[in-house]
């Protein structure tokens, strides 16, 4: 009976402390559910957060980053939230908080919406843009009088003969549009000619197919130029033709810098004022000696001085040709007497 009565005491001292475990364990889990460990302190106020429970989660861009703390009110009248951020998130100065729904009617919770600002808000700061939830209430409420009026519209005799034409006009579009669609699944009109003309699919298809081979093809020479291929990938890739052209730029300055400061034939010839003056009167002159060729070859032409009577009088040609004929004549009676007179010439020094 002892050993029974022991192990009864034994039995209910374990399970007292497997009470007191569990009770330690509920209390631990409950501050862990309503203040996270690790997390700091932001408020925000709403103007009303109706629905919205401690414990109730804090997201941004759907991610979970903390839980709503107490839920207290302003001396203004307006509902103090305290939010529990984990501290590895950060909320910008200018976040705005907002009362969401999940669903349609399920729990509330906060959504923060981050700002742009490089500054962060420190433990115990407030958020200052909020939006409080759309009240369900307050909805009905301004639905109430609209069908309160819609009531009283079909109340009445003319309320009910426009209900009717309403009707009879939704008939009529109905059957429109009944007709539209028969239409267009015959094939008629623009509409049903998309829709069911092959011919149109089979451009489209060659269209894309066209495309896309456009497509490799650029692709292609995009890889071509990248790899420094052909006219347009050498200039992209070839650092000696850059090099090049960068030097050739650099003769190019020099050179304008030279015709600038005056030097060489043709930086004279753009810089000297008297050079251009003279060659000014050169031009003068030459186009003045042109007048004068063009006066003297006129003068030729009509037959005019000595050069124009020779190229033209036809009888001094003649005259010319008979005094050469004489020439030639004399010529050779003196060829024939001069052995004649060598002859005597030597004999009468020998005489002597």
């Amino acid at each position: 009976m002892d050993r029974k009565l022991g192990l009864e005491i034994k039995v209910g001292i374990f399970v007292f402390l497997g009470l007191l475990a569990l009770f330690y364990l509920t209390v631990q889990l409950a501050q862990e559910a309503f203040a996270p460990k690790d997390s700091y302190r932001v408020y925000a106020v709403f103007d009303s957060v109706s629905g919205l429970i401690r414990g109730a989660k804090v997201e941004m861009a759907g991610v979970p980053i903390g839980k709503v703390g107490e839920i207290s009110l302003t001396p203004e009248g307006k509902a103090k939230v305290e939010l529990l951020i984990q501290k590895k998130y950060r909320i910008h100065e200018d976040a705005q908080a907002i009362v969401r729904t999940f669903g349609v009617l399920g729990d509330k919770y906060i959504e923060i919406k981050p700002g742009r600002a490089e500054t962060f808000l420190a433990e115990g700061g407030h958020i200052k843009k909020t939006e409080s939830p759309v009240d369900l209430d307050q909805i009905l409420a301004s639905i109430g009088p609209a069908v309160e009026g819609l009531k009283e519209l079909l109340g009445s005799q003319e309320g009910r003969e426009n209900l009717k034409v309403l009707v009879a006009n939704i008939r009529d579009a109905s059957e429109s549009f009944k007709k539209i669609a028969e239409k267009v699944e015959k094939g008629q009109g623009t509409l049903g000619k998309l829709l069911a003309d092959d011919k149109l699919y089979q451009d489209i298809s060659v269209l894309a197919s066209n495309l896309k081979s456009a497509s490799q093809k650029l692709e292609s020479l995009a890889q071509q130029i990248d790899r420094g291929e052909g006219t347009l990938g050498k200039l992209i890739r070839d650092e000696s033709l850059y090099q090049t052209l960068r030097n050739t730029a650099s003769n190019l300055e020099r050179v304008s810098r030279r015709l600038e400061r005056g030097e060489g034939t043709l930086g004279k010839l753009i810089n000297d004022e008297e050079l251009y003056k003279d060659l000014r009167t050169l031009a003068k002159d030459l186009r003045n000696t042109a007048q004068n060729l063009d006066k003297i070859v006129a003068k030729i032409e009509r037959g005019e001085g000595t050069l124009g009577k020779l190229l033209k009088d036809d009888s001094l040609y003649t005259e010319a040709k008979k005094t050469l004929r004489n020439v030639n004549r004399a010529a050779k009676g003196v060829e024939e007497q001069v052995p004649i007179s060598v002859l005597g010439t030597v004999a009468g020094s020998a005489m002597k």
